[in-house]
């Protein structure tokens, strides 16, 4: 009896050890499993947190492939290039506040077209702040490249609003209540695509304001806005060159500064009429100094003014036709033969748009320039060029 209480005893006790040791062990894999578990649900929040940050991330871009085949005469003939190619970033960092950047991968160089913040003022609704690189205050200017109608902007908005970025601040009022649109902008005002820091003391100041009408009974939407130049540009040179054509070489217009003024008033109108059209056009005039660096290419000063106008008709979901005429006149106070090189012109400009879907477009374009003519430019430029764009959005 003695002999079976003893091995039950021990049998007991090395049931109980092995038990426990059992027991330890699990308890062992179980936090390793427990620890692994925790590991991955770290993981998991990462990953979801990388993936709230892509969702605030929107990614669009236009390629813009050309051919042009100029008037006879000119060299090169016909060229294939890569007009646009642009990739544009929009980070929406939180309600309120969103940062935007453009590079701009054209044929023969690589440019950064849109790098700015914009901030929605908390206590003012409809208020926003933009700093950094974007778009001067103007409707053609502002109006995207890979939505206007025909393939480039009007010579006058070319001509005083080269490389169309600025780099400044911005403030901008939209209430919303009412089809109004405000805007006053302070930039460095010297930025043509290269020179990135201003090269002077003064800053240039902007203003644009817009407003909608809108006629549903008879399907007529007007816009009309203005806006105003209010600049200077130093000049680097002694030779001035004034509005009269008359070149000085004073010591003292060295270091000068000479006013950028002018003012447009535009206007847009859209008509719900056989598919839809629209009437689109703008008047500036003012003041402009442009640089010069020599005598023979003296600082400028001249009074200017140019207009354009555009009629669009849709024909058709998918069909677009279109006509600009727009005229520039770099000195206005002179004429025919007093006018020197400095002569006006008018273009002309028949297009067709063929939209194959929501992102492919074909656009031909037909351009036809016509230049004043004097003694010191006998002729009208034969410069006439036919375009053809395929257009890509994504």
């Amino acid at each position: 009896m003695k002999k079976i209480i003893t091995v039950l005893l021990i049998a007991t006790g090395s049931l109980n050890a092995y038990s426990q040791v059992h027991v330890d062990s699990l308890k062992e894999q179980i936090s390793n499993h427990e620890g692994r578990i925790n590991a991955l649900d770290e993981r998991v929040l990462l990953n979801e947190g990388d993936l709230d940050k892509l969702k605030k991330i929107k990614v669009s871009g236009y390629i813009q492939a050309q051919y042009d085949h100029y008037q006879k005469g000119n060299d090169p003939l016909n060229t294939f290039y890569i007009r646009r190619a642009r990739i544009k970033f929009t980070y929406q960092a939180t309600d309120g506040v969103k940062f935007v950047l453009q590079p701009d991968f054209s044929t023969g160089k690589l440019s950064l077209k849109d790098a700015y913040a914009v901030v929605n003022i908390p206590k003012f609704k409809g208020l926003s702040l933009t700093a950094g690189q974007f778009n001067r205050l103007n409707y053609e200017v502002e109006y995207s490249s890979s939505q206007r109608e025909v393939l480039e902007r009007s010579k006058v908005i070319r001509s005083i609003y080269p490389g169309e970025r600025e780099i400044g601040a911005k403030l901008e009022f939209k209430p919303e209540v009412i089809p109004l649109k405000l805007q006053l902008a302070v930039l460095n005002g010297n930025f043509t695509g290269s020179e990135a820091r201003d090269v002077d003391k003064k800053k240039d100041i902007m203003a644009r304001a817009t407003y909608s009408f809108s006629f549903p009974s008879t399907g007529i939407g007007i816009d009309v806005g203005a806006h105003s130049y209010f600049g200077s540009l130093i000049s680097g040179t002694n030779y001035i060159s004034d509005e009269k054509a008359r070149i000085d070489s004073l010591d003292d217009n060295l270091g000068s500064f000479y006013r950028k003024n002018w003012i447009g008033g535009e206007v847009q109108v859209y008509f719900d009429f056989l598919g839809g059209m629209s009437l689109k056009g703008e008047y500036i005039q003012g003041k402009n100094a442009t640089a010069g660096d020599s005598k023979d290419n003296p600082f400028r000063i001249r009074n200017f003014a140019g207009y354009y106008a555009y009629l669009i008709k849709n024909v058709g979901k998918k069909n677009q036709f279109v006509t600009r005429f727009d005229h520039y006149d770099p000195n206005t106070r002179l004429s025919g033969d007093d006018a020197g090189k400095e002569v006006s012109y008018n273009t002309l400009t028949l297009a067709w748009q063929f939209y194959l879907n929501d992102y492919i477009r074909i656009s031909l374009n037909y351009e036809m320039p016509w230049n004043e003519t004097n003694a010191a430019v006998p002729d009208d430029k034969k410069d006439n060029v036919l375009g053809v764009r395929v257009q890509a959005k994504f």
